[in-house]
């Protein structure tokens, strides 16, 4: 063919591409529910809008705190109890604006009650107790064990916390052995057995080892015995690796069922528990921390079994309650009585409740970001009329990029969902930490992935362990510098 005429095909091939880069809608053809056909314009491709990133300069310059560092265990329990907790806040003073918590009306006394209860952590007989609601960025205990372990450093305490018998991704702090016939159910699974009545307790999942049975089918008499074992994972920090008493909830089973444990190896006794309708809690104490724990269920019916606590006698205990494509509404469709009968056992001071992630991408206007931050707003209320007395705080939306054209840019109306949940937080008496600002704001999760090393995935939605690690930093920064206005406000 002639060079003329490859010419002319080029042009009319490039002109052809523009007319259909003009026809085609900016947002897409949407072909099928799940798929859009995008096509750049001629403007597109011959002058591209680049997209400024957020400068992330502060965060790769932010240290943070590494397993094998010795801070986990900066001094021992034994003088915590005797030495006033005090507390440096200068690290990051030039980020003080971006970082910092807000309260309804600028008022810190909000939190002053759990700050009185850190100080006083470590000479107290029970531990102050924090429960961190969140979705897939907290599974596997991330950014959960960060924050555990400044608190723990600074006020005392052992142990990972609450840990379910059937985890569904690796946790960074302790490693799960279950038998085969333990079943896992959840809050989050749409189809749920009738017989369940959604009974999840504080976890919002449980598992079993026999089939889930209406109440008005007989219970089969075929004895069955099911077990798990539990050890501290040898990456975890040092004081999660650790625990004095262990805790475990259970109940609603129709027959007898026989609990034994054993603590590296060696039973610490048996008991036969009747029928139960209630939630039932069983508890030991160790005065050598065991290296394994091994729970062993036989019974014709299994109970719910809701969860275990491995934790130290007093200080903090952090429970990473992770659930994966939570909105942060689901546990408001669950049995409330049994819910209300675990936070009365985990009697705890503070929920940090850190959503909004899963919810951008049904997002189609503002009025439906107010909807979601009001009901977020009604679920503050309810935990405050549960447990009353305890503080909570909301931890917005992280930085979520979708990719327009070539370039990932922040997704449509999280800042919508961002302000809505701030707002609905602020009136409902909860206290509200920025999380989207604190990385960065618009465009910053483009930033995050292209760090070096990264610190997010390249899905531009969740964070790399050493991102969960900056942002657990920023937070803990944040609640500690709130914490020294208190201190100096104190006699």
């Amino acid at each position: 063919m002639r060079p003329g005429r490859i010419l002319l095909f080029l042009l009319a091939t490039l002109a052809m591409l523009a007319l259909i880069g003009q026809l085609v809608p900016s947002q897409g053809l949407r072909l099928t529910p799940s798929f859009t056909l995008h096509f750049p314009s001629a403007r597109d491709v011959l002058f591209p809008r680049p997209v400024e990133r957020a400068d992330i300069g502060f965060i790769l310059d932010l240290a943070t705190d590494s397993t094998d560092e010795t801070t986990a265990d900066a001094f021992p329990d034994s003088l915590l109890d005797e030495r006033a907790v005090r507390v440096d806040t200068s690290k990051l003073a030039s980020l003080a604006e971006r970082i910092r918590l807000h309260y309804p009306n600028g008022d810190r006394a909000l939190l002053f009650p759990l700050f009185a209860a850190l100080e006083s952590a470590p000479g107290t007989p029970h531990p102050v107790r924090v429960l961190h609601y969140g979705d897939s960025q907290l599974e596997g205990d991330r950014i959960t064990a960060y924050l555990r372990n400044k608190l723990q450093v600074l006020f005392g305490g052992h142990g990972p916390g609450l840990v379910s018998v059937v985890e569904i991704t690796p946790h960074f702090s302790v490693l799960h052995d279950a038998t085969e016939n333990w079943e896992r159910f959840s809050v989050m699974e749409r189809r749920q057995p009738t017989g369940l009545s959604r009974r999840f307790g504080a976890m919002g999942a449980l598992a079993r080892y026999t089939p889930v049975l209406s109440d008005t089918i007989a219970v089969d008499t075929t004895i069955r015995t099911a077990s798990f074992t539990l050890r501290p994972n040898e990456r975890a920090y040092n004081k999660a690796r650790t625990w004095h008493r262990c805790r475990i909830w259970f109940g609603h089973h129709r027959a007898p069922v026989t609990l034994e444990l054993f603590a590296n190896g060696a039973s610490l006794g048996r008991e036969t528990i009747a029928p139960s309708v209630d939630l039932l809690e069983r508890s030991w104490t160790f005065n050598t921390p065991p290296n394994e724990l091994r729970f062993s269920f036989t019974g014709a019916h299994s109970p719910n079994v809701y969860g275990v606590s491995m934790e130290g006698r007093n200080g903090v205990v952090m429970d990473n309650l992770a659930m994966r494509g939570a909105s942060g509404l689901e546990l408001r469709s669950t049995d409330q009585s049994v819910l209300r009968a675990m936070y009365n056992a985990l009697a705890p001071s503070l929920f940090i409740l850190q959503y909004g992630g899963n919810v951008l991408p049904y997002m189609k206007s503002t009025e439906q970001a107010k909807d979601y931050g009001r009901a977020i707003g009604n679920d503050i209320a309810r935990i405050k009329r549960m447990v009353p007395g305890a503080c909570v705080i909301v931890i917005g939306p992280s930085d979520m990029s979708i990719k327009e054209g070539d370039q990932y840019v922040t997704r449509p109306y999280l800042e919508d969902v961002r302000d809505a949940m701030k707002a609905s937080s602020l009136a409902a008496g909860a206290a509200f930490w920025d999380m989207y600002d604190a990385m960065g704001g618009r465009n910053s999760m483009a930033s995050w992935v292209a760090a070096d090393p990264p610190l997010a995935a390249e899905d531009y939605t969740h964070f790399s362990p050493l991102g969960a690690r900056k942002i657990a930093e920023l937070f803990h920064e944040a609640l500690i510098r709130d914490l020294a206005i208190y201190q100096r406000q104190q006699p």
